[in-house]
């Protein structure tokens, strides 16, 4: 497998419907999932501290979309 060292920053993903970098003033990147899209539980937003770690959390949500039948 390989490893990007710069994950692109604002994801072309088709579960994301809005990706916004405040880092800059001192919060997190905060993803909002499109409708029927969850992070957990009713969760469709969530912020995080890294690129890394918002791509790694969108992906692990289309991995269960792929799995669920497209409901998660």
């Amino acid at each position: 497998m390989t490893r990007r060292s710069n994950p692109k920053p604002n994801p072309d993903h088709p579960h994301v419907e809005h990706w916004d970098d405040e880092r800059g003033i001192g919060n997190g990147i905060i993803v909002t999932l499109l409708p029927g899209h969850f992070f957990y539980d009713d969760c469709g937003v969530m912020g995080f501290d890294t690129v890394c770690k918002a791509h790694t959390a969108v992906r692990e949500v289309a991995a269960r979309s792929a799995t669920d039948g497209g409901e998660s």
